[in-house]
């Protein structure tokens, strides 16, 4: 399922699907495990805030030092940066369980 998920964001992005399932299985176990919340982040990052290979790598490293962090306060976050890359980067920060 997620190798098709992948495929298919892959083409819309620019983006190899192997990143994508990287990512999404990175997300789903540092924001335990719910892949359909992380796959919405991915898709956000990806199409509207347009992060490449390099900026999704680092937004998924940020995510696994600050974990564990609520998916679904990552995802207002992102959303809520509304495709601004730089913002969107900074959504870890701001949805991480752990102080600053």
């Amino acid at each position: 399922m997620s190798s098709k998920w992948a495929k298919e964001l892959s083409l819309k992005c620019n983006l190899d699907p192997k990143v994508l399932e990287f990512a999404l299985e990175e997300l789903s176990e540092s924001c335990h495990g719910d892949a359909k919340t992380s796959k919405e982040i991915i898709e956000e990052l990806t199409l509207s805030c347009r992060l490449n290979e390099d900026d999704l790598r680092k937004f998924v490293e940020d995510v696994s030092k600050n974990c564990p962090v609520d998916v679904k306060k990552l995802k207002k976050e992102v959303l809520q940066a509304g495709g601004e890359r730089d913002r969107a980067l900074r959504a870890v920060q701001r949805a991480s369980s752990r102080p600053l």
